[in-house]
């Protein structure tokens, strides 16, 4: 039996009061030193509920309840599962001869990418303590970039000749409990080369002594070890495979990577684009660092600084119009407000479309034709209520014209902009999500000023 406090939604009431009734008795054993009972607890615990206890709990009690976990394959389930700073603390807080039994029972690529990422002198002394066949999968793995099908691949894979019958098939399936998720059953030949794929449905319809070559499909999705991460996320989502082969230059088959660890890529993935576009990045979450925190955000801030500098010079050129028609001034922020969230919203959604592959480059005519028309559909319906206002409230049918016209196309001029940007930037071999941002907002603020004052000079003649 098994307490899982997930047993509602996770932004549930219910879940965060069990959860926090779990974490005050888990921690009321271990100030108790009842470890005995603290063991028994949490041999009942889901991993991935203990996972997000151990995260709740004071961070000087972390470590010990950890090593409480009896079970090494529970431990390493949790830990597999415990956000990125628990898990550093883990590794700077434990000695690594203490936590090599644990790590071991890691799948493989998991293991790996911990590996990959420790300081020098912890990784040789974490490989030293590992068994013979861990460490040799390890060193396999650790040769590929991170970022690509090799990278994120497990060798912990089932395949066989395809010279067996379906009876010998199924018997070697029965005998081999250990390997991770055999959805498919991937076929070779005596070179070890990927020749066909069965699914374990269509294995168990066939009649048992017909021979796997004869109702294997030739037509096998696969990638490479150097596929980037990215375009295996996307072969897996877009034809709803539960894992995909990967195969080095000579078609043998290395690994596969099962849709959890694509899950993974789309969620790092995700994240990594959004941090760009906000101009910081995931080592800010990693830190408790002020000073470390604010570098990270210094280059992005100091192009909006900039930005912001040329606008006011524009503001600046036209001193003489704001001087004889004070009350422009007063519509400044929600010119600039406007226009900037349009940019943030269009922006968002063609670095996302280009990331996931939903858009292309060259859908850059259809896109901005269709960004065209949002531009000036949000744009004339704000500029409409945005001359009304100005018109009735300051009794002045040229200031509703200025703000009407000037809501117009800066909403429509900043939905082009922000969706040509990152098609230029994507064209250019530079990342959009980088770059998208900064050059956005200082493009929107720049631009969205000068057509304020120039169509302003224009209805009042100055």
């Amino acid at each position: 039996m098994q307490i899982n406090v997930e047993t509602k939604p996770v932004g549930s009431a219910a879940y965060d009061a069990r959860k926090k009734r779990l974490v005050e008795t888990i921690d009321r054993l271990y100030l108790r030193e009842a470890r005995a009972p603290l063991q028994k607890m949490i041999s009942r615990i889901h991993p991935a509920d203990m996972a997000a206890i151990l995260d709740d709990l004071p961070p000087a009690h972390v470590v010990d309840i950890f090593h409480a976990i009896a079970d090494t394959a529970m431990a390493a389930d949790v830990f597999n599962q415990l956000p990125a700073d628990r898990r550093t603390q883990l590794l700077t807080e434990s000695s690594i001869e203490k936590l090599a039994g644990v790590l071991e029972h890691l799948p493989p690529d998991d293991l790996a990418d911990l590996i990959g990422e420790l300081p020098e002198d912890q990784r040789e002394q974490l490989m030293a303590l590992l068994g013979r066949d861990s460490k040799d999968e390890v060193e396999s793995l650790l040769q590929y970039d991170p970022n690509s099908a090799g990278g994120i691949m497990t060798t912990d894979f089932f395949s066989l000749p395809h010279s067996l019958s379906v009876e010998e098939a199924i018997e070697n399936i029965r005998s081999r409990e250990d390997v991770e998720m055999v959805f498919y059953l991937y076929l070779t030949d005596e070179m070890g080369r990927l020749v066909g794929v069965v699914s374990l449905r269509q294995l168990l319809l066939t009649r048992a002594g017909t021979p796997l070559h004869k109702v294997m499909n030739r037509r096998v999705m696969k990638v490479t070890t150097d596929t980037d991460q990215t375009t295996v996320a996307m072969l897996v989502d877009k034809y709803r495979l539960l894992a995909i082969p990967v195969v080095d230059e000579d078609n043998v088959l290395v690994g596969m990577v099962t849709v959890d660890d694509v899950i993974d890529v789309i969620e790092e993935e995700t994240t990594r684009d959004m941090l760009k576009m906000a101009g910081t990045s995931e080592s800010e979450t990693l830190t408790h660092s002020a000073l470390k925190i604010a570098t990270i955000r210094l280059p992005w801030l100091l192009a909006a600084f900039i930005g912001g500098l040329a606008a006011t010079a524009v503001i600046g050129r036209y001193e003489e119009i704001l001087g004889q028609v004070l009350v422009l001034s007063a519509f400044l922020p929600v010119i600039m407000g406007m226009a900037g969230n349009v940019g943030v919203q269009s922006a968002t959604v063609a670095v996302r479309g280009l990331a996931t592959g939903a858009i292309d480059v060259k859908d850059t005519l259809p896109l901005v034709l269709k960004e065209l028309r949002v531009g000036l559909a949000l744009g004339a319906f704000y500029g409409v209520i945005l001359a009304v206002y100005g018109y009735f409230m300051h009794h002045s049918l040229q200031l509703g014209q200025v703000v009407g016209l000037t809501i117009l196309g800066n909403m429509t001029g900043a939905a082009l902009l922000a969706v040509l940007l990152p098609m230029i930037f994507q064209r250019m071999k530079v990342d959009p999500a980088v770059a998208t941002g900064p050059f956005v907002t200082t493009a929107i603020d720049i631009l969205g000023v000068l057509n304020y004052f120039v169509i302003a000079s224009w209805i009042y003649k100055l």
